[in-house]
C-alpha cells in the first residue's frame, strides 16, 4: 500500500520518500511510511508525513493522533493517515485534528490502479540491489548509509545535514569510480543522496529568495562551510571550547592555539567557494526542486538510467558536487 499512496503522490506532483527513520537521541524510534515535500511557490514549502496502515483492524483513531505527535516531533507541515476504515467518523475526527484521512474507499480506487512499480523500484528491491554486492556491510555498510541519509530528513532540513549527506555522496561517488562490478548500485545510492540535497537547499532558499546573488553565495558558502549556525556560532563553540582548554589543560594556551589554527586551516581549505557560487544562481535555484526528483526517479528507475542522459540542471548539479569532492570528472562520468 506505501507503494501504491507512493505513486499516487508522485503523479500529484511532489517529492517522495518511503520508510523515512525518526531517530531521537540515538533510539530508532519509529519509521515514517511516506515523507512528502512539495513546493507551493517561490516563498513556500510543505513537508507532509503519511501514516499507512493496510490491517483488518486499522485502529484509524489511533493513528490520528500517533501522527500528529510525530508531525510536530518532525516540524511537518502536515500529516495525512491512509487506512482501510470506511466509517465517515473517523474522517471527521481527523478533520477537527488537521489530520487528513485517506479511508478504505480512496484506497481501494488505488488498489485498482496501473502497477507503482511497473517502471520503479520498489524500496525492497533497492535494498536487494545493494545486497548482491555481498561486501556492501564490510565495505562501508552501504544500507546503513542510506538509512541514516533518509532519516536527516526528518530532522529540520537544514545545512547540517547537506554536510552530512556531501560526506555520504563522496563515499558512493568515489565507489562509483572504483567499484566497477556495483557502478550501478554506487550511481543510484548517489542519486537518491543528491535529491536529498536538493531538496533540503529548495527548503534553505525560501529564506534567500529575496536576496541580492552574492549575498546568496555568501550564505550558501558559509553553510557548507561552518554548517547552520554558521561562521559566528562555530566562532562561538570554538571560543567556549578553546578557554576550557587553557583553564584546564597543561600548556593550556599553546595547545588551544594549535588547535585552533589547525581547525582554522581545515575549514579554511573546503573548496565551498563553488558551492555558494554555483547554488546562488536564480536559474539553478529555480530548478532545484525539480532536479530533486529527477534524482529520485533516476536512483529507482527500474531500467537504469545513466546521469549522462539526464537533464543539463541535473547533469550541471551533480558535476558542481564531483569537482567539489575532487574527483576526476571523466572518470566518474564514463559509462
Amino acid at each position: 500500500m506505501e507503494e501504491l499512496l507512493r505513486s499516487y503522490f508522485l503523479k500529484a506532483g511532489y517529492y517522495v520518500v518511503r520508510g523515512v527513520p525518526f531517530i531521537y537521541e540515538g533510539f530508532d524510534v519509529t519509521d515514517i511510511d511516506l515523507w512528502l515535500y512539495s513546493r507551493t511557490s517561490s516563498v513556500s514549502r510543505e513537508i507532509t508525513l503519511v501514516d499507512a496502515k493496510n490491517r483488518k483492524t486499522p485502529q484509524a483513531i489511533e493513528r490520528i493522533f500517533w501522527v500528529q505527535g510525530l508531525r510536530a516531533a518532525a516540524k511537518a507541515s502536515n500529516a495525512i493517515v491512509a487506512t482501510t476504515d470506511k466509517r465517515p467518523e473517523v474522517k471527521e475526527f481527523g478533520r477537527d485534528l488537521g489530520v487528513l484521512v485517506l479511508d478504505g474507499a480512496f484506497l481501494n480506487k488505488l488498489a485498482n490502479a496501473d502497477d507503482p512499480n511497473a517502471n520503479r523500484l520498489s524500496d525492497e528491491e533497492f535494498y536487494a540491489k545493494i545486497n548482491q554486492y555481498s561486501l556492501s556491510k564490510l565495505d562501508g555498510d552501504w544500507k546503513g548509509r542510506i538509512a541514516l541519509s533518509k532519516s536527516l530528513l526528518s530532522r529540520a532540513l537544514s545545512f547540517d545535514s547537506c554536510n552530512e549527506w556531501l560526506a555520504q555522496g563522496k563515499f558512493f561517488a568515489e565507489h562509483a569510480v572504483t567499484k566497477g562490478n556495483h557502478r550501478e548500485t554506487a550511481l543510484r545510492c548517489l542519486y537518491l543522496i543528491c535529491s536529498f540535497i536538493a531538496i533540503a537547499l529548495d527548503f534553505v532558499m525560501k529564506e534567500l529568495s529575496f536576496h541580492e546573488q552574492a549575498e546568496r553565495s555568501h550564505v550558501i558558502k558559509d553553510g557548507f562551510t561552518y554548517g547552520s549556525r554558521g561562521s559566528a556560532g562555530m566562532k562561538k563553540i570554538l571560543n567556549v571550547a578553546m578557554g576550557l582548554v587553557e583553564q584546564h589543560a597543561h600548556d593550556g594556551p599553546t595547545i588551544s592555539r594549535q588547535v585552533r589554527v589547525s581547525v582554522e586551516r581545515q575549514l579554511t581549505n573546503l573548496n565551498t567557494v563553488g558551492l555558494g557560487e554555483f547554488f546562488s544562481k536564480n536559474d539553478v535555484a529555480r530548478a532545484l526542486f525539480s532536479v530533486g526528483r529527477e534524482f529520485e526517479q533516476m536512483a529507482s528507475a527500474r531500467e537504469f538510467s545513466h546521469h549522462n542522459s539526464a537533464s543539463v540542471e541535473l547533469k550541471s548539479m551533480l558535476l558542481c558536487l564531483v569537482d567539489y569532492w575532487n574527483i576526476d570528472r571523466v572518470m566518474f562520468s564514463a559509462n
